[in-house]
């Protein structure tokens, strides 16, 4: 049935037929929801919880302190995966659990978001392959294989200046010497660790012992000294970020602030020792007269 009334008329902005840019960057759109949804039933990537809420604030603040006209808007996701690494799947800027445990402030994770907002403003976008639903259906196995984000060494290098620049005009500004601190820890254990270095899907952060990633925050970095107590470079894996094997939600761990005795005690990418500490998913209620003991159970 068909209404027509000559004096009304549908100003609104759903009226309008898209243009040949909003067409592509729909199209561009679909490709990552595309590619984050096959990523998340796979249980590698997390659903959005708090720390993507965390991630996003940081972000927003680069955004808005640089005054960055991004449409659609820059999104975060975690990875659940160890090795440090961070990549863009178009719009979206993805960490791994690994690299976000180990940052050891907020000055130092917008340094490594920077990077990736980088990649963002200066046009890298999404495979438009996967725009078509059909092009993610395969087995787990294939995931790693089919899902490639590296970026080439110049791509790398361009994305390195730029988020200088962005991070030089934002509130993070004068605490980048943390940041340096950390990429100096990091080329200083790659040797040693080069699991934990290798990416699944990303690029490298390091090579041997050079540092790949901004690596002109080393200059302004204060010298590595591993024996100090009070200088912490980087944090143990699992030190952050807590996961529920049920849902597979991620939140940010909470802790007491423990003084350390020791440098021993920094544990700087190494695993944190498993210690259970239970509690009760939701407390047992009490009656008016009290606890119920065990004896007047039975």
């Amino acid at each position: 049935m068909t209404v027509d009334l000559p004096a009304v008329r549908d100003n609104s902005a759903d009226a309008a037929d898209y243009s040949p840019v909003e067409s592509l960057r729909n199209w561009s759109r679909q490709a990552e929801d595309n590619i984050l949804s096959r990523l998340e039933s796979a249980n590698l990537v997390d659903p959005v919880g708090p720390v993507e809420k965390i991630l996003d604030t940081v972000v927003n603040n680069l955004v808005v302190t640089n005054d960055l006209h991004i449409t659609p808007e820059v999104r975060t996701r975690v990875i659940l995966t160890t090795p440090l690494e961070t990549f863009t799947i178009g719009h979206t800027i993805v960490i791994s659990r690994g690299l976000l445990d180990t940052l050891p402030d907020e000055a130092s994770l917008a340094a490594i978001l920077a990077h990736e907002l980088a990649h963002i403003a200066l046009g890298d976008d999404a495979d438009t392959r996967f725009a078509f639903g059909d092009r993610t259906n395969f087995d787990d196995q294939d995931i790693l294989r089919r899902f490639r984000f590296a970026r080439s060494q110049s791509r790398e290098d361009a994305a390195n200046k730029e988020a200088m620049a962005l991070l030089q005009k934002s509130p993070y500004n004068d605490r980048l010497r943390q940041a340096g601190l950390f990429l100096k820890a990091l080329g200083a254990e790659s040797n040693r660790l080069p699991n934990l270095i290798k990416p699944l899907i990303g690029s490298r952060m390091a090579e041997g012992n050079n540092v790949l990633r901004l690596a002109a925050l080393l200059e302004s970095a204060p010298q590595l000294q591993p024996t100090r107590a009070d200088q912490v470079a980087a944090l143990p894996l699992g030190g952050r970020t807590r996961l529920d094997p049920w849902t597979d939600e991620l939140r940010m761990a909470r802790t007491r602030s423990v003084p350390l005795l020791s440098g021993r005690e920094k544990m700087p990418f190494e695993i944190t020792p498993v210690y259970l500490h239970l509690t009760y998913g939701n407390q047992p209620e009490q009656t008016a007269a009290g606890p119920v003991s065990t004896a007047s159970a039975q």
